[in-house]
């Protein structure tokens, strides 16, 4: 199989065509320009062999409108190749960073729509024998273009339409999982700034927190739960589950079991002696006294199970 990603040529900058593009602010192309000026162009723009712009405007941009250079490096994407399944899925997820990815994908929508009249929420017509019978369209278009799935696309989509460059330049260098480069995106463009600059762990506490944010309060999670006959997870982490009123003090009953059993099997793995966990409790340096009284307070209530369990074992 060739790699058509591999084709690489210098094209003259005046001769790439620019459709129409997802991001409308191209930001400040100076610093870009410096970079490309110091340490050349690491990655080419990306055209069709009509010299249609896939992806890399703002590298197109630095380098013909700032460092005013006539040819820029480009590779040829061929996007009836990757359509037809000549291009495996895994070498585009190889060769190209997500973002490219997203730009090859317009790119088969486009192919798709002008093969449909431009529909392209429906089925690929009988002529394209590699398209499985009942496969939308929208899923053979992440498939093709290296994506696990449609939902992961739109993802990656929404990223290179809202994110700042920072956020972008970190989903496509891995720094940033699709998911949380997308969940940034969603706040400010100086929040997302602030978040891109902070250092890997706390970055991935701070797309935890954003996260629990976009879930519903326990009593919507609960409403929801009710209504829709699903389990419905709140932004405590917890699944409300669609339980009658009736039946709730039992459902809440299992969960403090399965909590419980949870502490247990903690402790059970735990090398200590009980004694020597209790010395080191007493002994905290800390200045919140009320943890050693819950500390005491579960051990009584782990206590009072043991008791009652013996209680039911003589019976």
């Amino acid at each position: 199989m060739i790699d058509h990603s591999q084709q690489i040529l210098a094209v003259p900058c005046d001769s790439i065509l620019v459709g129409e593009r997802y991001r409308r602010d191209h930001g400040d192309l100076t610093e870009l320009a410096a970079s490309i000026a110091s340490e050349g162009l690491l990655q080419p723009v990306g055209i069709t062999e009509e010299n249609l712009l896939v992806f890399g405007e703002r590298r197109l941009l630095a380098v013909r409108d700032v460092l005013k250079r006539t040819t820029i490096a480009a590779r040829i994407v061929r996007v009836s190749t990757i359509l037809a399944g000549e291009y495996a899925e895994n070498e585009i997820r190889k060769d190209f960073a997500p973002s490219e990815r997203v730009a090859i994908a317009k790119a088969l929508e486009g192919e798709i729509g002008n093969r449909q009249g431009q529909r392209t929420d429906r089925q690929l017509p009988d002529n394209c024998p590699e398209v499985v019978a009942g496969t939308p369209t929208r899923e053979l278009i992440a498939s093709k273009v290296g994506f696990h799935s449609y939902k992961t696309y739109e993802r990656a989509k929404k990223v290179v339409e809202k994110a700042v460059d920072e956020v972008l330049a970190q989903m496509d260098s891995g720094q940033l999982s699709i998911s949380a480069a997308a969940v940034i995106s969603e706040q400010s463009p100086e929040r997302q700034i602030e978040i891109a600059q902070l250092p890997q762990e706390e970055k991935k506490a701070e797309v935890r927190k954003l996260r629990r944010q976009d879930l519903p309060t326990p009593a919507e999670a609960r409403r929801q739960a009710l209504e829709s006959g699903l389990a419905i997870l709140d932004r405590n982490l917890t699944y409300q589950l669609p339980t009658p009123e009736s039946q709730r003090p039992v459902v809440e009953r299992n969960y403090a079991a399965m909590t419980v059993l949870d502490g247990v099997r903690a402790l059970a793995t735990c090398k200590y002696l009980a004694a020597d966990i209790a010395a080191a409790i007493a002994s905290l340096d800390t200045p919140d006294m009320d943890f050693a009284g819950s500390c005491r307070k579960a051990a009584a209530f782990l206590e009072a199970i043991n008791q009652e369990i013996k209680h039911h074992e003589s019976k």
